[in-house]
């Protein structure tokens, strides 16, 4: 009965930090969009800061994923 919950967090924990890698994604492609229509540099200079400060969380994010879904691959192959 302990492998149950190790096996759900093994399913859920890979959708939870794509999910949240593509928020952050999308969020970035937001900013892009606005500072597209406004076409100053002040909103050029936030989308700037925004891909800034979302590389790294992405970076973090999508090789959190990487080794989440490798693990649910294992888990889930042993059955």
């Amino acid at each position: 009965m302990r492998e149950l919950p190790a096996r759900r967090a093994a399913q859920v924990v890979p959708l939870v930090l794509v999910g949240a890698l593509l928020v952050v994604v999308a969020g970035v492609g937001l900013v892009a969009a606005v500072a597209e229509t406004q076409q100053t540099w002040r909103w050029y200079f936030r989308m700037e800061q925004a891909v800034a400060t979302a590389t790294p969380v992405a970076l973090a994010l999508s090789g959190a994923s990487l080794v989440a879904l490798f693990g649910a691959v294992f888990l889930t192959g042993e059955e």
